[in-house]
This record gives C-alpha cells, sequence and structure tokens, in this order.
C-alpha cells in the first residue's frame, strides 16, 4: 500500500470514529452532573484543536505526510505536546462518550485512541525523515500528553 492511499485510509478511519461517536444515538442521560463532565472535556478540547490549527497555519493537512512547504513548529502548544490537534480530538470526543454514558461509545472511542496513535507513530516516522532535528524533539516533547519533568 503506497503511503497516500496508507495516509488516506487512516484520515477516513479517523473521521468515520469521530463521526459515529459524536452522531451515535443513544439513550438520553438526564442528568446535569453528567452534562457538565461532558462539557469539561469538550471545552478544552475544542480550545485545544483550535490553538493547534492556529499554530500550524499553512502546515496543516490531515494527512500523516508533511507538505513539502511545511514549517517544523515546535512553539506553542507544540512545545508542551508533539500532536495537541490530536489530545483535542481524543479530549473532546471522550467529553461525548461522558455526556451519553454509553459503553459502545466508549469502545469506538478507543479504537479511535488506537487510531490517532498508530497514525501519530506513523506521521513521527515520516516527520523524522523530513527534519533533522524532529527526533530530538520527540525525546522531550509528549506524544498526547506533557512530559514530566
Amino acid at each position: 500500500m503506497s503511503n497516500k492511499a496508507k495516509g488516506n485510509l487512516l484520515v477516513i478511519l479517523q473521521f468515520a470514529l469521530i463521526a459515529a461517536i459524536v452522531l451515535m444515538a443513544v439513550d438520553e442521560v438526564n442528568e446535569p452532573w453528567i452534562y457538565i463532565g461532558g462539557v469539561l472535556f469538550i471545552a478544552p478540547g475544542l480550545i485545544i484543536i483550535y490553538f493547534g490549527i492556529k499554530q500550524l497555519g499553512g502546515s496543516l493537512t490531515v494527512h500523516p505526510q508533511p507538505k513539502s512547504d511545511a514549517k517544523f513548529i515546535e512553539t506553542g502548544l507544540y512545545k508542551v505536546v508533539r500532536h495537541p490537534i490530536y489530545t483535542g480530538l481524543l479530549l473532546a470526543t471522550f467529553g461525548s462518550v461522558v455526556q451519553s454514558m454509553a459503553v459502545v461509545k466508549l469502545f469506538v472511542w478507543l479504537i479511535l485512541v488506537v487510531v490517532l496513535n498508530y497514525k501519530a507513530r506513523w506521521e513521527e516516522k515520516l516527520l523524522s525523515e523530513t527534519y533533522a532535528n524532529y527526533t530530538d524533539y520527540m525525546t522531550r516533547t509528549g506524544r498526547f500528553v506533557p512530559r514530566l519533568k
């Protein structure tokens, strides 16, 4: 399978899982504390996604392969984690799981975690081949969560 086809498959799978989590019909839970608990994940997740996209600017692509004219960003959120957009996606979709309290959504979310982890590892391999200092960046910066010092 070519890199382009593999990347396209991962992107389609990622968006399909996100759509399944957000749009899946489940019994409504009418507990305010559960709704608020979900918002406590969704809101920061969306904020992280927004700033991650903004900081990447023209280097942004949904495909794991970096653009030929992409700049290596290691400031802002990217100083703290290597994949803040994935982190934001995981937080926001987990908030949807919390709000629904549905085991099936949790299962789909866990599959999303596996897919994004695989996609991030492959993306990091491609970024290491593109940027000489990316390997050093990986040693000091966590993938989805900050490293403890």
